[in-house]
């Protein structure tokens, strides 16, 4: 994988974790436009999971991210 990319794919012989993607908040927050902390403070708060590598690399989903977005966002009227 090349410095640039910093899209995890992550596969396993259960099947829970294959065919996802997997990012560093710091990718995912410049996506969304916020800051890297607020993804751990989701975390944090039980909105969406962590999924730690060793002691210095969390990633987290990128449909899981999103789909939480989709839950708590306010319908216009």
């Amino acid at each position: 994988m090349n410095a640039t990319n910093s899209r995890h794919n992550v596969t396993d012989s259960s099947g829970g974790l294959a065919h996802r993607h997997f990012s560093k908040a710091k990718t995912i927050a410049g996506r969304l436009g916020v800051c890297p902390r607020t993804i751990f403070r989701w975390a944090d708060g039980g909105m969406i999971a962590r999924h730690k590598v060793n002691a210095r690399v969390v990633l987290f989903d990128e449909s899981e991210v999103l789909a939480m977005i989709d839950s708590t966002r306010v319908q216009a009227r």
